[in-house]
């Protein structure tokens, strides 16, 4: 573990985030995406504030791992959890999981579908259903959409507990993307079909971060806020324009320089011996690809108080080094980093520049980062 390095998450932020998602879509419940660790931000701190302090009562993991550690951590937690993907229904082990500690595996294939209504310990057991309207990768098709209908009746069911699918290009315009047009058209065509056999749907969602930031979806009884309650927005920096979305980075990097040095241009900078692009103030600060700081971002420019550096030479294992060109700024060792705050400018070079998503800026920090909680 770092001593001088952390993640600082400032969960009054998440909270001012989460009031203006509100503000958004004032009449939808919202399943909260945790998966990943809570997108790298820690998942039991993470819910256990979203539960007790903020309300939500729905949470979305990938995993069923993920699902039985919040049951686990906060056994008194009155709270829904999904499992999206890693399901493993088949397995009699985590079906025991499913039915003994509340976890609703999302049901994407036939296969699945067959076994939770085949079995009668899932009698009872609330329905979630995920059909694939276009992205092509989780979900039961459009073309089996009656044999869907017909096998919840063959076996004795007459509603879905939540219905829903996922946009693949979100993070495009959802008004004129063609594959978004299409997705739309199909949750249509899959609500009318479902409603006239008189199968009743309690709950549905079809709007994920990017879409809930152009306003789409909202009609449905639930949006599936991720990223956006992190703070980052989900389009792409040349769609940023369509998205009403003003959270802020509820994470704070910091480190500390470890040296610095002048040097000249052309001076061979760590591994590789990387000609140094220009003369000026060499920093070394103590994260590097082990902290998850990945390789991806040499080059990358980040500002440091009012002086603006750039990544110079490869990352390494435990440090990386900084260029402030054109000067002979006094850097002293043990002085404060910020690496990215929730000002974001740092952490839209990174990813911008690194051509990396916020996604796995996040989550790429491994645990020798601290992680520290405040309001």
């Amino acid at each position: 573990m770092r001593i001088k390095s952390s993640m600082e998450v400032n969960v009054s932020t998440l909270a001012q985030n989460y009031q203006l998602l509100k503000e958004i879509c004032p009449n939808n419940e919202t399943l909260f995406m945790v998966k990943a660790n809570a997108y790298g931000h820690g998942l039991v701190p993470v819910v256990k504030f979203a539960y007790y302090e903020l309300g939500i009562k729905e949470f979305g993991c990938a995993s069923i791992g993920e699902a039985l550690r919040l049951r686990e951590e906060i056994p008194n937690g009155e709270f829904e959890v999904y499992v999206f993907s890693d399901v493993n229904l088949d397995l009699q082990e985590a079906a025991d999981i499913y039915l003994n500690n509340r976890i609703i595996p999302v049901i994407s294939n036939e296969t699945n579908l067959e076994f939770f209504l085949s079995h009668e310990e899932f009698r009872y057991f609330p329905l979630c259903l995920k059909f694939n309207t276009g992205m092509n990768r989780l979900g039961i098709k459009m073309d089996r959409i009656d044999y869907a209908i017909q096998t919840i009746k063959k076996h004795g069911r007459s509603s879905i507990y939540h219905l829903m699918t996922h946009f693949s290009s979100s993070s495009l315009s959802m008004q004129k993307n063609k594959r978004n047009l299409t997705q739309k058209e199909n949750w249509k065509e899959l609500k009318s079909q479902i409603n006239s056999s008189g199968i009743e749907i309690h709950k549905s969602s079809i709007a994920n971060s990017g879409a809930i930031e152009q306003k789409v979806g909202l009609e449905e009884s639930h949006v599936r806020a991720g990223l956006m309650m992190y703070g980052p927005s989900s389009l792409l920096p040349q769609y940023n324009k369509l998205s009403c979305w003003k959270g802020k980075l509820i994470s704070k990097l910091e480190t500390t320089f470890i040296d610095s040095f002048q040097v000249d241009r052309g001076t061979p900078i760590g591994y590789g011996a990387t000609p140094c692009p220009s003369a000026g103030t060499m920093g070394v600060f103590a994260l590097g690809y082990g902290d998850g700081f990945s390789t991806r971002y040499q080059n990358v420019h980040l500002n440091h108080g009012e002086h603006e550096g750039q990544i110079v030479g490869r990352v390494n294992m435990d440090m990386a080094q900084i260029l402030f060109p054109n000067t002979n700024l006094t850097i002293k060792n043990g002085e404060r980093f910020v690496v990215w705050d929730q000002n974001g400018q740092n952490f839209s070079n990174i990813c911008v520049e690194s051509k990396t998503i916020p996604y796995e800026v996040f989550i790429h920090l491994t645990e020798r980062i601290p992680k520290i909680y405040r309001q």
